[in-house]
């Protein structure tokens, strides 16, 4: 007699189960290892950034760096120091060189010598009859205080000795003396002479 063998029902569930089990733990692993794979990729970008990042920073210190040093250079070079009168109550920078554009916007060393050479500093400004620049030194008197200070942050003390006008072409007050000396120039547009006032250091 010939036998059938039955397979019982939970038997094909128990294998369908399992297989489904293997499945999704396949697709778990292959998942796990697509997302592990993405984030190395995703880490090994950050990671180049960072170094270009950092070349960057780097590049943008010595830039700024070297950039400071050639702007103090070209300030040095552009600025004579500094002008203050309280009786007036003038401050202004002082250009070291002088020419008509650059006495619209500051007074200028218009000739002389350094703050530590004996011999004639001269400073030139626009008078405009008001409040800026020059417009103020005939109030000046012999006896008053000029500072002078320089890009050490050093001041100088002058007292005013002389105050006179002259014709605009007469340039005398430049010529070199033997003391440390200051020559304010600026026109006085009441009569196109020049008013000059000549101070000394103390």
């Amino acid at each position: 007699m010939n036998q059938i063998l039955l397979v019982k029902p939970e038997n094909k569930l128990h294998k369908k189960f399992f297989k489904l089990q293997f499945v999704l733990s396949v697709l778990v692993l292959i998942f796990l290892g697509f997302y592990s794979a993405q984030k190395w990729k995703q880490e090994q970008e950050m990671q180049k950034v960072s170094q270009v990042v950092n070349q960057a920073f780097e590049l943008e210190t010595v830039y700024q760096a070297q950039k400071a040093v050639i702007e103090e250079k070209l300030t040095q070079n552009k600025y004579f120091g500094k002008i203050t009168i309280p009786k007036i109550e003038l401050e202004y920078s002082i250009f070291n060189e002088c020419n008509d554009e650059l006495l619209k916007i500051l007074p200028c060393k218009f000739y002389g010598v350094d703050f530590n050479e004996k011999g004639n500093i001269c400073i030139a400004g626009h008078n405009y009859n008001d409040t800026r620049f020059f417009s103020k030194l005939e109030k000046l008197n012999k006896g008053d205080s000029i500072y002078l200070g320089d890009l050490n942050g050093q001041n100088y003390q002058y007292i005013v000795y002389d105050k006179y006008k002259v014709e605009s072409n007469d340039f005398e007050c430049l010529k070199p003396i033997k003391k440390y000396d200051l020559t304010l120039l600026t026109c006085d547009n009441t009569n196109g002479k020049r008013l000059i006032l000549r101070a000394s250091r103390t």
